[in-house]
C-alpha cells in the first residue's frame, strides 16, 4: 500500500500490553501473537498511528518489549500523529447520560479519549476491549457522531483483524462501531 492511501489509525494500549514476547510464534494464534501480526500489518501497509497524551502515556506504561520497539520504530519514520481530538471532548458528557449505571459510564469515559482522537482523524479505532465498542454504540442513539467509528478487534477477530489491516483498513459496513459491536459480543 502506499502512503497515499494509508489509514490514521488510532492503537488503544491494549495492543501495547498484549503483545507480550513470550516465545513468539509468527504462525501461531495466540492472543500476544495476534496483536504483534496486527502491529507488524499496521508497519507493513504504511498505515499512521494516533495517539494523545494520555494515550502515549498509557503505552509508554504498558507496552511489551516489542510494542516499545515498534512504537519507536514508527516515530523514527514519522508515522504517528498527536491529535487529541479536544473538538469531540463536550460528547462525552452526552455519551454517559444515556448509559444506565455507573460503571459503564465510568468505562466509556476511561477511554473517551480514543474516541475523541479517531473522530478527528481516520475514524478507526484498534483495540482488544469488549465492553467498549458496547457501551459506544448504545450511546450513538443520543450521539450520532459517535456512529461515524469503525473497529476491530485483534483478540475477537484474530487473523480476520489482520487481514483487514492488511486490505488497507477501509470503512466497511460491518466494521462500523456498531454493527461490529452487534456482530461480535455475547
Amino acid at each position: 500500500m502506499s502512503r497515499f492511501n494509508s489509514k490514521q489509525l488510532v492503537l488503544d494500549a491494549s495492543l501495547a500490553l498484549g503483545s507480550n514476547d513470550r516465545m513468539f510464534n509468527p504462525v501461531g494464534d495466540a492472543a500476544g501473537e495476534r496483536n504483534r501480526k496486527c502491529l507488524d500489518a499496521v508497519w507493513d501497509e504504511g498505515h499512521v498511528a494516533v495517539f494523545n497524551r494520555q494515550l502515549r502515556r498509557e503505552w509508554r506504561d504498558h507496552a511489551s518489549p516489542f510494542a516499545a520497539g515498534w512504537l519507536q520504530k514508527m516515530t523514527q519514520k514519522s508515522r504517528t500523529l498527536v491529535d487529541e481530538g479536544n473538538d469531540f471532548s463536550p460528547l462525552l458528557q452526552q455519551a454517559c447520560d444515556c448509559l444506565p449505571s455507573a460503571g459503564e459510564k465510568a468505562d466509556l469515559a476511561k477511554d473517551f479519549h480514543l474516541v475523541q482522537s479517531a473522530l478527528a482523524t481516520g475514524q478507526l479505532i484498534l483495540s482488544n476491549e469488549v465492553r467498549f465498542p458496547r457501551h459506544v454504540t448504545r450511546a450513538c442513539v443520543a450521539v450520532p457522531e459517535l456512529a461515524q467509528l469503525y473497529y476491530g478487534n485483534p483478540a475477537i477477530e484474530g487473523e480476520d483483524c489482520r487481514l483487514w489491516i492488511k486490505a488497507g483498513a477501509d470503512k466497511e459496513p460491518g466494521r462500523r462501531i456498531d454493527n461490529w459491536s452487534a456482530n461480535h459480543q455475547p
